[in-house]
């Protein structure tokens, strides 16, 4: 069966998300439940383009609130690149959330957080490390992450998926994702290889009931921050989360099997980022909204992400899958 993903373009943030969320109603209903907790993007206090912006969390919310069962509880998880996410709250105006809606809406930061789990990852020498993933993620009954369309330093793009496991794990962990242990210590090609397997390896606790992104304003060139703007105006949605990234990327002008995390990910069963198994729904073809970002300056080191050992690492047989 094709993965069903909601393309939208209406000339509206707000409305490109409710919409791109309406379209395939059917499907995300299903993952729905009475709390929802929803991941915004926020590399930094300052940067609205590199950030979530609200009126797409507004648009989120629309579609949660117009259902058959809404929900009775929304969390705001968000775990900055600032030690304290509060700051990005009051910059980019969410701290007003709670006043647009009768249902409770929660402001939290992921810093705060005490209550651990741990997962094992590897180094760039092989090394195993533990990171720590937040309960409060782990346990919540539905999860939505909403992205912004990105270009990104390692991994190509970073959308729905890497803003949910980036932005959730423990601060002090997230660089040794990228196989090291300080950000001065890290080597290209090398960790385009470790980040996509480790990357493939937590989406299996870690992966979103559902992705959204917010495609309207994306950043190009040597993201993930800068200001380097795209007016792409979409937004996408879907119950798996790896289709709606596949189909944001190929939107982007890039091939999704040209990156590690996709091919890994359909090829254990996590998720469907083949385009010959998503099926877009909307007024506009994916061909129609493709606009070609410019891609970061280290681009072809990106694409030497294969690892011999790759398959041994993951376990493909072993994993037991997750959110499908």
């Amino acid at each position: 069966m094709r993965r069903k993903v909601g393309l939208a373009q209406t000339g509206d943030r707000r409305e490109n998300v409710r919409k791109s969320m309406d379209l395939v109603r059917d499907d995300l209903t299903l993952r729905l439940a009475d709390q929802v907790l929803l991941k915004p993007n926020f590399l930094s206090s300052t940067n609205q383009l590199a950030s979530t912006h609200a009126d797409a969390i507004r648009g989120v919310i629309d579609f949660l609130l117009s259902t058959d069962t809404p929900p009775k509880e929304i969390l705001i998880t968000e775990g900055a690149n600032e030690a304290f996410s509060g700051e990005a709250f009051q910059n980019f105006a969410y701290s007003g959330l709670a006043n647009d809606y009768d249902v409770p809406i929660h402001l939290i930061d992921l810093h705060q957080e005490t209550a651990w789990q741990e997962e094992t990852i590897y180094l760039a020498d092989w090394e195993t490390y533990q990171v720590r993933m937040p309960k409060l993620v782990l346990d919540c009954p539905c999860t939505i992450s909403v992205a912004v369309a990105k270009t990104h330093d390692v991994d190509v793009v970073t959308l729905a998926l890497k803003n949910m496991i980036m932005g959730t794990l423990h601060q002090d962990d997230r660089v040794k994702m990228h196989g090291y242990l300080t950000h001065g210590d890290r080597q290209r090609p090398r960790e385009a290889q470790i980040l996509n397997m480790n990357l493939t390896r937590i989406s299996h606790h870690l992966s979103p009931h559902i992705g959204v992104i917010d495609g309207t304003v994306g950043l190009q060139g040597n993201g993930p921050g800068g200001t380097n703007s795209v007016d792409l105006d979409i937004a996408v949605a879907s119950a798996d989360v790896f289709a709606a990234d596949a189909v944001v990327t190929k939107a982007m002008g890039f091939n999704p099997w040209d990156i590690g995390l996709f091919q890994y990910a359909t090829e254990i069963g996590l998720g469907i980022a083949d385009l010959e198994r998503i099926q877009v729904i909307g007024t506009h073809s994916l061909e129609e909204v493709t606009i070609p970002f410019e891609p970061h300056q280290w681009i072809d080191q990106q694409y030497q992400w294969q690892e011999p050992k790759a398959r041994d690492y993951l376990q493909l047989q072993a994993l037991s899958l997750i959110h499908i």
